[in-house]
């Protein structure tokens, strides 16, 4: 007992698969990148104002922010957000206070606000809203 099988617009759907796959890496990294701006915009908006220093006005922390988009291939793509501001860290985290001869007067507390950004980004669902345009920009492909 034998069955044949005739699959019809296979052809087709192949054609339309390599195109899919060619594409792919770009598309993917269209959306993470704007699932990473919306990061970034996020980040810039919760981070504390810049103050003066020795008299001179310092560049505020929330323009410090710069991500970019790393990696390959598709299994390997991210998006990486820093600020690239010198005492980014000392804000975030918290510092001691000392005199100039060396003596600790105090300690500062952090303001965690990029712990509160990180949260607030996952509770949105913008990762996962750009996640549904992705998959439709896929299938639109496809069909």
């Amino acid at each position: 007992m034998s069955a044949e099988i005739e699959f019809h617009g296979l052809e087709e759907f192949k054609a339309k698969m390599g195109a899919v796959m060619e594409t792919y890496t770009e598309t993917a990294e269209k959306h993470l990148k704007r699932a990473g701006n919306r990061l970034k915009k996020m980040a810039a908006e919760n981070t504390p104002h810049g103050h003066e220093r020795d008299g001179q006005k310092m560049k505020p922390l929330s323009k410090s922010w710069k991500g970019k988009i790393t990696g390959v291939s598709t299994d390997e793509i991210q998006y990486e957000l820093r600020n690239t501001s010198k005492v980014y860290h000392l804000v975030e985290r918290g510092h001691i206070q000392k005199t100039p001869s060396g003596r600790v007067t105090g300690f500062v507390q952090g303001k965690h606000f990029f712990d509160q950004t990180a949260k607030d980004f996952q509770a949105s669902g913008i990762m996962e809203k750009e996640l549904e345009k992705f998959m439709q920009d896929v299938k639109k492909k496809l069909s």
